[in-house]
């Protein structure tokens, strides 16, 4: 048996003849190659080769241990880690911010909280980070919480901001003396006092501003080389229509007299002198208030009385002229009936009402609004004036009319309408928002209790030696900022509500008011 050789020779010894193998025919010990990561799990592909590429470079290349990777698998690898380890920090940064509030970090956690925290995102992603995730982050941020203050700023939601406060008189006396234009004194006085709410109802406001448009023709001299047809309507009269709408819309009313004087404007002759255009100017003003609103109204009151019987119980809201006539009417011709007068704030036009009713003995039972159920079981009709009719039987008038007119008519109780054909309107509402008018709604505040005000200094007098305090004025209630004080003055009732309408035209259901604004609109440009 020969001895071992030395471990020296074995180690300088080379193969025989046969040439060496080449590395890639040579088994390599290792683990099995790296498979090509799926869909979803590359990450996870990716971690488990780095976790194994850690292991052999801690052990230092021992035999059986796994070579470093190289080639497409090193970089797949290498890209593997990439990924997860982005991941992860992605992911441990969104965990620290929304669990800490996104305070951020030098990674950039807190701008990934940021898009959680709306109303710190601004000022804490700016904090977060000198990374990038961290400004992106802060950009959104600030982008969701410019957001959320506008949202904020918009639940105070104002309704009707489209509609203008009444101008105080103040104002309109100052509109007046800065215009350019001048303002006829008659114009100035009938403005303030549609500012004032003295001279209230479709009728009244129309005569009075076709009294002051007497008043203008009168006084009105057209400049040389003018003629009076086409610089009476535009140049002169139009501004003083302009100043009486600073103080309060036109009615339906007062814009159809106003296009009749214009239509008779254009009708005169050129060649015809002065003082005779003025006075067939003046006459065909008298005529209109003469036909179309007194006329009417005497001839809408005989057609009233056939509904009125002996013992009826009648209902009315708030004050119209024409209902107020038929109420007087029916008491000289010896009636006995009785009425209910139901008003409501802020105007409380009931209370005139009420004041010509007992003058006249008239017996009537005065409620507001809230307790017209209370009366309405007794209530055998119901006549309503209105501002306006519109084309599609629908009622512009006094807000509270429409659910006068529901309740009774849900009741059983005939509603009869009494409107001159001059308020005919060709204006089509299905409600009350996009047309209206917004009163002053101060006397909606007037029980409010005024603000608590600091203790007066005390004074004291020579007579007596207690100290009183000074009095002090009364001070306007304080409004909290969340309350809006609105108060419209119209509202529209339905036409199926309206049973029927009382014209000088006669008795004609709603539906009919299409076809009697076709018979009357030339009558109105051309002789009314």
């Amino acid at each position: 048996m020969s001895s071992p050789r030395p471990a020296s020779l074995l180690a300088h010894q080379r193969p025989p003849t046969s040439p060496a193998p080449s590395s890639s025919a040579l088994p390599t010990p290792g683990p099995p190659p790296v498979a090509k990561p799926k869909k979803g799990n590359a990450a996870k592909d990716a971690a488990k080769a780095a976790k194994a590429a850690r292991r052999a470079a801690a052990k230092g290349g021992e035999p059986g241990d796994a070579p470093p990777a190289h080639g497409e698998d090193a970089q797949q690898g290498k890209r593997g880690q990439q990924q997860q380890g982005g991941q992860a920090q992605a992911q441990g940064q969104q965990q620290q911010g929304k669990g800490k509030g996104a305070k951020g970090g030098p990674q950039g956690a807190g701008g990934a909280a940021q898009g959680h925290g709306v109303s710190q995102g601004g000022a804490q992603g700016a904090q977060g980070g000198a990374a990038g995730a961290g400004g992106a982050g802060a950009h959104r941020g600030a982008d969701a919480g410019s957001n959320a203050g506008g949202a904020a700023a918009a639940d105070t939601l104002q309704p009707f901001l489209h509609l203008d406060l009444p101008l105080p008189s103040s104002s309109l006396s100052h509109s007046a003396k800065s215009s350019t234009a001048n303002i006829h004194p008659s114009i100035i006085r009938l403005a303030l006092q549609y500012s004032d709410f003295k001279v209230v109802g479709a009728n009244a406001r129309c005569i009075a501003m076709l009294e002051a448009f007497k008043d203008i023709i009168a006084s009105y001299t057209p400049p040389p080389q003018t003629s009076l047809t086409r610089h009476l309507p535009t140049t002169h009269l139009n501004p003083q229509i302009a100043h009486l709408i600073r103080a309060r819309p036109l009615s339906v009313s007062m814009g159809t007299a106003i296009r009749y004087l214009k239509y008779e404007i254009s009708l005169l002759d050129p060649e015809l002198d002065l003082d005779a255009a003025k006075a067939a100017l003046a006459e065909k003003i008298d005529s209109f208030i003469r036909d179309r609103i007194l006329l009417a109204s005497r001839v809408i009151e005989q057609h009233a009385l056939e509904k009125i019987s002996d013992g009826d119980v009648i209902l009315t809201y708030a004050r119209s002229s024409v209902v107020e006539g038929v109420l007087l009417e029916a008491k000289r011709m010896g009636k006995d009936f009785s009425v209910v007068v139901v008003d409501s704030r802020p105007l409380y036009e009931g209370k005139n009402l009420l004041h010509s009713l007992r003058l006249a003995s008239i017996p009537t039972t005065y409620v507001l609004l809230p307790s017209l159920s209370l009366v309405l079981p007794r209530v055998s009709l119901c006549l309503l004036g209105t501002h306006a009719l519109l084309s599609n039987g629908s009622m512009f008038s006094r807000a509270g009319t429409a659910m006068v007119a529901m309740m009774l008519r849900g009741k059983g109780v005939p509603v009869v309408c009494c409107c001159e054909t001059y308020k005919f309107s060709e204006r089509v509402m299905l409600d009350s928002i996009v047309g209206n008018e917004r009163a002053n709604p101060a006397p909606l505040l007037s029980d409010l209790p005024p603000p608590a005000a600091p203790n007066p200094a005390p004074t004291t007098t020579s007579s007596s030696s207690k100290s009183t305090p000074a009095p002090t004025a009364a001070a306007a209630p304080v409004l909290p900022p969340s309350l809006s004080p609105l108060s419209l003055l119209y509202d529209v009732s339905r036409p199926e509500d309206v049973t029927v309408v009382i014209t000088e035209a006669g008795l004609i259901p709603v539906q009919s008011v299409p076809v009697l604004l076709r018979d009357y609109k030339p009558v109105q440009g051309r002789n009314s």
